[in-house]
This record gives structure tokens, sequence and C-alpha cells, in this order.
């Protein structure tokens, strides 16, 4: 039986990075798209420039499944050049991905896409499950047009999967890399009151997912990939600082001077959004790390 070939978009992202050397374990052939020309290998990597919507065809040939991605990091500071580059680099990024497949008349199996907690809103507490409706904010508007431009793949014939990530723990990326470090420090941060929830999922758990609903045919649809172990953000941070760092202490930070650093940004590190994780579960995928005591006591010590 031949290989399946899966195209990965964002390939220099610690996401996408796992993803392929696991796809490459499970025995799929893997290739990725990059905007870097001096990376390109016309073998593994090949070149993309969204911005001016060119694609290597290379890259889309025999591809069974496409697996996007990319997207210009959201926390870079909200100018209206760098949303325009969120917005290009996820939703245009998409569209030319399904107008190249439509002229090779290309039918993926499976189109999944990043998408992100965000659709929901940062502000209701409330938990939240697939079918609720989206928020009015920007990046609720930007999470939609997101999955709007995946769910194109359906009129080609290609099961859409959309994953609304919630935070990705990993111990070397994201925001628990910083966070760590300034515990290790003595200091311990907490946002506003720390009462909202925060929604996280194991980076590991993240990649075994994707590799599950290739495998899957009988997952479609939106999927909150977060863990089923609900906590507070002052809960989050008192349990990881008590394994890592008991001596350290926990400061909360006014949401008033988080708004003057980082403007409309802020949100984002408030939270508040909270996730249900029914449907994830339900699948019948497993979490290799459901709780944060399995990601400190295997990943963080």
């Amino acid at each position: 039986m031949d290989k399946e070939k899966v195209l990965i978009t964002g390939a220099n992202g610690s996401l996408a990075k796992r993803l392929k050397n696991n796809l490459l374990t499970l025995g799929f052939e893997v290739v990725c798209l990059t905007s870097n020309p001096k990376k390109v290998d016309n073998k593994n990597t090949f070149f993309w420039d969204v911005s001016n919507n060119i694609l290597d065809e290379k890259a889309l040939i025999g591809c069974q499944h496409i697996v996007h991605l990319s997207g210009f990091s959201i926390v870079k500071p909200w100018t209206s050049k760098n949303k325009q580059l969120m917005h290009d680099s996820r939703i245009h990024a998409a569209n030319l991905l399904f107008e190249k497949c439509h002229s090779l008349q290309l039918v993926p199996k499976t189109f999944l896409s990043a998408s992100a907690m965000g659709y929901y809103g940062l502000k209701s507490q409330k938990q939240f499950i697939e079918t609720d409706a989206p928020a009015t904010d920007w990046l609720s508007k930007l999470c939609v047009d997101w999955e709007n431009a995946a769910q194109q793949f359906e009129n080609l014939g290609s099961r859409v999967v959309k994953m609304r990530i919630s935070l990705l723990l990993s111990k070397n990326d994201g925001f628990l890399k910083p966070t760590l470090l300034s515990m290790k420090f003595g200091v311990v941060t907490v946002f506003g009151s720390g009462s909202q929830p925060i929604e996280w999922i194991h980076i590991d758990d993240a990649v075994k997912f994707v590799a599950f609903a290739l495998q899957q045919p009988h997952l479609h649809g939106a999927y909150n990939l977060a863990a089923n172990h609900k906590l507070s953000q002052y809960d989050f941070m008192k349990t990881l600082k008590s394994k890592i760092a008991p001596y350290a202490l926990i400061i909360k930070l006014p949401i008033w001077v988080l708004n003057i650093i980082f403007g409309q940004r802020s949100a984002i590190l408030v939270g508040g959004c909270g996730l249900s994780s029914k449907k994830l579960l339900s699948s019948g995928f497993e979490l290799d790390y459901p709780t944060l005591e399995n990601v400190i006591d295997n990943k963080l010590k």
C-alpha cells in the first residue's frame, strides 16, 4: 500500500514540527510549504507566497490530506498591518489552497484546519460547546472567516475538520516557557481576579488528535481541543507553582494595567472562555495528558 501524502502549512511552528515527525513515524509521506526560499528543497519542502498568490503545485500533486496550520502570531501587536497579516496568513492562505486544488481537480480526503477558542469570544465564562454561536469581536470574526475558508473544501468533496485550539502547553514554546522562567525567579503572575477559566491542551495531545483525525473518517466539523481538567487561572498557576517552584509568590496584575501595556491584546492574556471537551472525548480520542498534574509529572520535571 502506498504511503498517504500529507501537506502541512505553517511548517515553522512548534505544532507543525512535532506533527511532521509524528506523521513520518506513522508511515505518512509529509511535505511542507514555506515562504522562506532558503528552506525549499523541492522534495519535502516547497515554496509559497500567499500575498502574491504563488504556490508550487508540486506540493499538492498526489496529496490525500492537507493540514492548515499557518498563521501570523496573534500575540504580535494588533496594528492594522499585523491584523491584515494575521488574516491573510490564515484565510487568504486557505483560499489559495482551495483555488489550487480546484484548478488541479484535486480532491483531498481531508482538509484539517487550525482555529482557536477565540471563536467564542473571551469574555463569557460559560463552557462552550461546538454548536454555540460565535462572538462578534475582532478575534472571533477572524476565527469565523478562518473556519469558513476551510469549509470551502466540502464543495470539492473533502472531509473538513476544524480545531478550536486552546492554550498549547509546551515546556519550550508558547506561554508556558516565560511562565516557568518567571516562576523559577520567584514570581507567578495571575491576570485580573484569576477566577476566570483557563483552557489548555498539551501540545503532544494536539499532535495526537491531528493524526487521529486523519485516520478516522467519521470525524468532521469543529472540535474544541482542550483537556477535561477544568481550572481557574489562579488554580492553574497555584498547581504549577506547587510542583515547580513552591517558594514563588503569586501576584495578581490588575486588568487596567494590562490594558495600558497590551491594549486590545490584553483580552488574550485575561482569558475567560470555557470549553467543553465532550465532543472531543466522545469521538474515541483519548488524551495522554488529561490533567495538569500529568503534564507536570511527565513533561515539566
